[in-house]
């Protein structure tokens, strides 16, 4: 029996890129207010899920600090999910 062809899609978005993309173009965020509004205008756009990294938001470099995650989710968890669409 042939397996049949799922049509359900699911659109994701890396809002900050992959490793050092922040010089490549001016509108990788870099701040946590940057990627969380980056975050829900992709929502917005019908990406479903959202994969980020935080940076530095002075340099831009990768970084894995707990408080810049936080702040990222904080600040896109505080506005309503029926705003964003």
């Amino acid at each position: 029996m042939p397996l049949a062809m799922n049509r359900e899609v699911f659109i994701t978005c890396a809002v900050t890129g992959s490793g050092g993309t922040q010089d490549r173009s001016p509108h990788v965020p870099r701040s946590p207010k940057q990627i969380a509004d980056s975050a829900i205008d992709a929502a917005k756009a019908g990406a479903a899920i959202v994969h980020c990294h935080v940076r530095d938001p002075e340099t831009g470099k990768p970084r894995r600090d707990v408080h810049l995650y936080r702040e990222v989710t904080e600040r896109a968890s505080a506005k309503p999910m029926s705003t964003w669409c």
